[in-house]
């Protein structure tokens, strides 16, 4: 069963506990010090919840498994090619799931919900320093095997550029999208601004040249040295990115 929406739609003080405390487990996996998600930060924002649970008819109890925050962010981004580009992206947030039901396909069903509520594929979702689990899961599970970091630990999936419209000749960009405020070069040559038109699954990229890309080895030593190849590359051009002004 799943629940969709804001903790402020609920007035159960049981299900705020039970969100804030697997809000606590997803943050001790990923070894932060406090949770990214509480009921409170959630009603304070325009965050959408994904819950996951199963009701126990006999004793009439609902157990939440697991959760799935998302919400849009305008986030300047670069290809493999250092192309660059700036939009509202619908971001996955915090995802956690229950260790009891890990390996039981309900991670997959609580995604799979999310998928088909946004109205997105997998790969249009940028992720918010996802952890090496999550990166195998999505590998797994959808075939997204090429994560392309960003400077602020964002990722996003070359099949995101591969699907989007590049339309750099109309005047006004499309809805939700805009160039960046200060243009930047990067190295010998200046980066090119593009619009970007809501992803359109199977829609064919202009740009074909993704050749930084990082293959994502399945096991926690390559998915950490995929991490770190691509860390030093990006500060690599940032210490060689001066302003245009």
């Amino acid at each position: 069963m799943y629940y969709t929406g804001n903790p402020r739609d609920s007035k159960s003080p049981e299900i705020y506990q039970a969100i804030d405390d697997l809000a606590k487990l997803s943050a001790e996996c990923v070894q932060l010090r406090t949770p990214t998600t509480s009921c409170e930060k959630l009603m304070l924002s325009d965050h959408t919840l994904y819950l996951s649970w199963d009701y126990n008819t006999e004793k009439n109890i609902s157990r939440l498994n697991g959760f799935a925050k998302v919400g849009k962010k305008q986030l300047f981004l670069y290809d493999s090619d250092m192309q660059t580009y700036e939009g509202e992206v619908l971001c996955l947030l915090d995802f956690y799931v229950h260790y009891d039901i890990q390996g039981k396909e309900g991670g997959k069903s609580l995604i799979d919900c999310v998928l088909q509520n946004e109205h997105i594929e997998p790969y249009q979702l940028a992720l918010d320093n996802p952890s090496v689990s999550l990166l195998g899961f999505l590998s797994q599970q959808y075939g997204l095997t090429k994560p392309v970091w960003q400077n602020t630990n964002f990722v996003v999936f070359e099949d995101f550029f591969k699907s989007i419209g590049i339309n750099g000749t109309v005047e006004r960009p499309p809805e939700g999208w805009g160039r960046p405020q200060t243009p930047r070069r990067i190295g010998d040559g200046t980066t090119e601004t593009r619009w970007l038109q809501h992803a359109i699954s199977g829609h064919a990229s202009k740009s074909h040249a993704m050749n930084a890309t990082a293959e994502l080895d399945h096991s926690a030593e390559g998915s950490q040295a995929n991490r770190s190849h691509q860390a030093k590359t990006r500060k690599a051009h940032n210490l060689s990115s001066t302003p245009l002004w």
